[in-house]
């Protein structure tokens, strides 16, 4: 059985035996979407999933880190949940809150802070294993509700997730048949990254991996912010919107169905603005 028919199975025993998990892929099937679009090259995709809340309204504060017990860790996970071993370092499991198709989240075994470097071969090794998925990383300024725990996440792949640059936001795209040649040039990259921030213990970014015809590719989308200023405004300037991965590639997630009734375009320029960083 390969990885992909596991993990399938996966999800099918946790909803038999995870009310919380049934109960939340019911509702995402239900989730309300709309789309824009710029010109014929870029889509974005709004969702409106108020079980997200718990991550878009995520505290991830030192202090806040510190009280609480971390989610990640084997100890503290829900009795129900379940998972499958990969690397013999990671546990895969069905996440939740999801907001794409057979949404995983993968955390490291042991407790250590959210840092990519060295690991892009884990993202990759996983993305080759399972052809039918992006595999995804949000750095600990950059998106992560758990930025003290090392964790990948993973889902179906949908075509805005799989788009590249454009000029609403950055995307510095690798791509190779080789993935030693990724892993080299998405360290240049890194260090480039980090010569720009140098006050960052991880230059902030988010990552989006997949493999298409035999061919890896890796999606790099330097930050600059963690949350847009709307993400703090009061009454009806604010925008409760608080970009990960998946809300830069082209899925923005919105927990209050004000936020999703009233966004527009421009809004979505806006954001994309504040929390993209420009490389030249």
């Amino acid at each position: 059985m390969n990885l992909s028919d596991e993990i399938n199975n996966l999800f099918s025993r946790q909803q038999e035996e995870w009310e919380l998990l049934r109960t939340a892929v019911s509702q995402r099937s239900a989730v309300r979407e709309k789309t824009f679009s710029w010109g014929d090259d870029f889509r974005v995709k709004v969702q409106y999933n108020p079980a997200r809340i718990i991550s878009t309204g995520a505290l991830i504060d030192s202090k806040t880190i510190e009280k609480r017990p971390c989610f990640l860790c084997a100890g503290n996970r829900p009795p129900q949940q379940r998972g499958i071993s990969f690397l013999e370092r990671y546990q895969i499991l069905c996440n939740p809150y999801p907001v794409v198709e057979n949404h995983l989240t993968i955390p490291l075994h042991s407790h250590v802070p959210q840092r990519i470097r060295r690991k892009i071969s884990d993202m990759l090794s996983l993305a080759e294993l399972l052809p039918d998925y992006v595999v995804f990383y949000n750095g600990p300024h950059s998106g992560a509700s758990a930025p003290d725990h090392f964790h990948l996440q993973a889902g179906h792949k949908s075509p805005v997730l799989l788009q590249g640059d454009h000029a609403l936001r950055t995307c510095l795209m690798i791509e190779s048949t080789d993935k030693e040649e990724v892993e080299e040039l998405f360290e240049d990259v890194y260090q480039y990254l980090h010569h720009l921030q140098p006050e960052e213990e991880e230059p902030m970014m988010n990552v989006i991996t997949f493999t298409e015809q035999n061919r890896y590719k890796l999606h790099l989308f330097p930050r600059k912010a963690h949350r847009p200023r709307q993400y703090f405004e009061e009454g009806n300037k604010q925008l409760m919107i608080s970009p990960g991965a998946l809300d830069i590639a082209g899925l923005i997630i919105t927990v209050r169905e004000e936020d999703f009734n009233k966004i527009e375009s421009n809004d979505i320029e806006d954001v994309y603005a504040q929390v993209s960083l420009p490389v030249i």
